[in-house]
């Protein structure tokens, strides 16, 4: 797919997630699936766009999440699993854990170990 395809096809996943939020909830399974397909086709479109710089929004959005994933563990007193994070990232306007890893480039295994050993 070139870049205004995935773009058209993100818009459209967006409108489905949107409706299905509506009509089963946001935690439904229909709805975590849509929204799983959007992570997946957003991989896709900085795969190949994959310019971050110090201006790029999007990393300053990944810094920012990512702070507030160190804020999270130092509030809990421990490391949130994935689930925990999702809500936490969907309530207060944050990256989920597919962008986070996709990002950084770690799995949220040793993305746990490296915020770990920050925060000690």
């Amino acid at each position: 797919m070139i870049y205004l395809d995935v773009a058209k096809e993100i818009e459209r996943k967006r409108k489905k997630l949107h409706e299905s939020i509506k009509e089963n909830g946001i935690d439904s399974e229909k709805t975590r699936k849509i929204s799983v397909e959007i992570d997946n086709l957003l991989n896709e479109y900085y795969k190949k766009e994959k310019q971050y710089d110090e201006e790029n929004t999007m990393l300053a959005f990944y810094r920012e999440s990512l702070q507030e994933l160190r804020n999270l563990t130092i509030d809990l007193g421990s490391f949130p699993t994935t689930q925990v994070w999702n809500n936490y990232a969907m309530k207060n306007n944050c990256l989920n854990n597919v962008s986070i890893e996709y990002i950084s480039g770690l799995n949220w295994h040793k993305l746990r170990t490296r915020i770990l050993s920050e925060i000690s």
